[in-house]
């Protein structure tokens, strides 16, 4: 059979394998990488191994006038870094941002609506 997607994931490696993989069974004496929370003196962004690691996936709804301003301000995040930034991380931020300011988030609320009499 050829190699390829049609593969078994879960299947145990060949002994024949050339892979310079470090063997990762049970019983081997290898540690396991290290948790992306484990080193906090090395920023986020460097730590992980890629932009979804150890993150949920959650839906968010949003009306198309908030949509549009996604682009914006993500380019603006870009101006002020100088570097490119991850959607990803972007609203993981500004989420972070406004939790940490919930007096904002209220203000916003209250023009939609909240609080009115």
């Amino acid at each position: 059979m050829k190699s390829g997607s049609g593969d078994d994931p879960f299947a145990e490696p060949s002994s024949e394998s050339t892979s310079s993989e470090p063997d990762r069974s049970p019983d081997s004496t290898a540690t396991e990488p290290e948790s992306i929370d484990s080193s906090p003196e090395i920023p986020y962004k460097f730590r992980r191994s890629s932009v979804k690691a150890d993150r949920k996936q959650r839906p968010i709804f949003l009306r198309p006038h908030i949509e549009e301003r996604e682009s914006s301000f993500i380019r603006t995040l870009e101006d002020e870094l100088g570097e490119d930034v991850y959607k990803t991380d972007a609203l993981e931020a500004a989420l972070v941002v406004a939790m940490d300011n919930p007096e904002l988030v209220v203000e916003e609320l209250r023009e939609w609506g909240y609080d009115w009499d």
